[in-house]
């Protein structure tokens, strides 16, 4: 969620890769529309340096952000900021603080992020710290490579979205094409192993399997752990543009 958090640059709209943001930030007085699938996102430049936005993913919330960007050294650039919004139905608050350190210039650039979400609803409790990576690489006047990496350690979920980027002739605005790859990993228990049940009674017969019957197993000795991963690929589609 910390892509809703920042806005792009003119040079290069630097400030963003898919969806997460970069070190770099907006100029004073720029308006910015960011428009991801049916996620709206508007940010403005308060200054050089500080930036106040606001937007609704998929119209079931809506949420405020602001972030403060400097620059530390020649090719060092740093951001921090928040995200804080509430549901459009029923009771609940979500927030992210993040920071985000980017090395390079806008058109060359590489990027390390750590947030932390919080989601709590009626039924829904979402907390744990957000790691991801990120960067840029210019392939010609109205084109570049964009990509990023998430990791969630509590839910060990991993996000990758590598995309190509189009601008338009004046450079005021660009399409991403790509795809994003989510990939969640599920860890089961292992239970003690007993026999086959032949005679239908939940008592082990034998150990053999060419007897049949259910198996039967001691739920309350945990003999080890396997897991699993669960993959959905995606295509991407992203456009931004100054107002």
């Amino acid at each position: 969620m910390s892509f809703l958090t920042s806005a792009q640059t003119s040079n290069g709209h630097a400030s963003r890769y898919v969806f997460s943001p970069s070190g770099f930030g907006i100029e004073k007085d720029s308006a910015y529309l960011n428009v991801v699938g049916p996620l709206i996102d508007f940010q403005y430049g308060i200054s050089d340096k500080v930036s106040v936005g606001i937007g609704t993913p998929f119209f079931l919330g809506v949420y405020g952000t602001a972030s403060y960007h400097t620059q530390v050294s020649d090719k060092l650039f740093v951001k921090t900021g928040a995200l804080i919004g509430v549901p459009t139905y029923g009771q609940g608050l979500f927030a992210l603080p993040f920071a985000v350190g980017t090395y390079g210039t806008p058109d060359k650039q590489f990027s390390l992020g750590l947030g932390y979400s919080s989601f709590n609803s009626d039924d829904i409790e979402i907390n744990g710290a957000a790691l991801n990576i990120g960067g840029y690489h210019k392939l010609g006047s109205r084109a570049g490579f964009v990509y990023e990496v998430w990791y969630l350690p509590n839910s060990e979920t991993a996000i990758i979205s590598p995309n190509f980027r189009i601008y338009s002739n004046r450079d005021q605005r660009y399409w991403n094409f790509g795809f994003a790859n989510f990939s969640q990993r599920f860890t089961y228990d292992q239970y003690k192993f007993l026999g086959y049940d032949t005679n239908w009674d939940g008592i082990p017969d034998t150990q053999d399997p060419s007897m049949g019957g259910w198996e039967i197993y001691d739920y309350n000795t945990i003999v080890g752990t396997s897991s699993y991963w669960e993959r959905l690929i995606l295509p991407t589609i992203t456009f931004a543009m100054y107002l």
